[in-house]
């Protein structure tokens, strides 16, 4: 059985960047932040780590790297 696609919730702050949430296994999470410009940076935060897994990114690379990750290691399925 394959892992679930994640699933993104955006929110907006009032300065015009947007952070999209998905949660992953253990209660982690995948974050994309996305500046005024669009340009992404993408992060996976857990218990134990706040790591930065891309930067400069377009919001689709950085969806694309993320499910790319949690299919190395997220198993949920």
């Amino acid at each position: 059985m394959s892992r679930r696609a994640l699933r993104f919730t955006a929110f907006r702050r009032a300065d015009g960047v947007t952070i999209e949430q998905a949660p992953a296994r253990n209660n982690s999470w995948y974050l994309i932040v996305s500046d005024a410009t669009g340009t992404c940076e993408l992060r996976y935060a857990s218990q134990s780590a706040n790591a930065l897994l891309g930067a400069g990114l377009s919001p689709e690379a950085a969806k694309a790297a993320a499910e790319a990750h949690a299919d190395r290691y997220d198993t949920r399925v």
